[in-house]
């Protein structure tokens, strides 16, 4: 948690803003084609942002499935890496789901595409060579530093939309529904912490613990 507190840290943390990023993004594609639309393409840049422009589908949902989907994601990542088998296999499928992001969607920007491709592989690496609790270990890592970088985008979307900036995920919402982008910020905020809440309460309960008899 420090590091993300302390500025002159937080760049060390910059491989997992990318992740974040790349998973905020494929969220977005992924809801696109869920509510029937279309993606161009995913470019995340180097930065530490991303866009993904996409034509069709409900855009209330594509909108909110940014940040709530990756808040998602890692609560639970999170909730099922509480096993060795649940990690292994939940670092398989969030690995996989970055590899076919790179293949189908991820262009333009060098460091999106080599980024995509570095932690799909470090994922499975992780998945075949990591055993017992350090395999438990990393993939609760990951998803933990997944909660807390999405909980912050958020919170920076809030600031920003509070100073004006319109050209976000809100913005657009904003622009569409014709309603402040505030509201649209402060409402996935709310959201975004209610989930990661819930998924941590649940990932860090005991779970082999049996319900008590009377």
């Amino acid at each position: 948690m420090l590091f993300w507190l302390v500025p002159a840290l937080d760049r060390l943390l910059l491989p997992l803003v990318y992740l974040n990023v790349h998973i905020h993004e494929w969220c977005h594609a992924v809801m696109a084609i869920a509510t029937g639309g279309a993606v161009q393409h995913i470019m995340v840049f180097a930065q530490g942002n991303g866009v993904t422009p996409v034509s069709g589908g409900s855009l209330p949902l594509v909108a909110a499935a940014g940040y709530l989907g990756a808040s998602a994601i890692g609560g639970w990542m999170q909730w099922s890496s509480r096993t060795q088998d649940g990690a292994r296999l939940t670092l398989k499928v969030v690995g996989t789901g970055l590899a076919v992001s790179v293949l189908i969607w991820v262009r333009g920007d060098a460091v999106g595409v080599t980024t995509g491709i570095l932690w799909a592989a470090a994922l499975w690496f992780a998945a075949l060579k990591f055993s017992g609790d350090a395999l438990v270990f990393v993939a609760q890592f990951v998803g933990l530093q997944q909660c807390i970088n999405s909980i912050q985008s958020v919170l920076t979307l809030y600031r920003l939309t509070a100073f004006g900036e319109t050209q976000s995920d809100a913005g657009i919402l904003a622009d569409a529904t014709g309603t402040s982008p505030i509201f649209w910020a402060v409402l996935w905020c709310g959201i975004s912490l209610a989930v990661v809440f819930v998924s941590l309460r649940r990932a860090w309960s005991n779970p082999d613990a049996k319900p008590a008899r009377r």
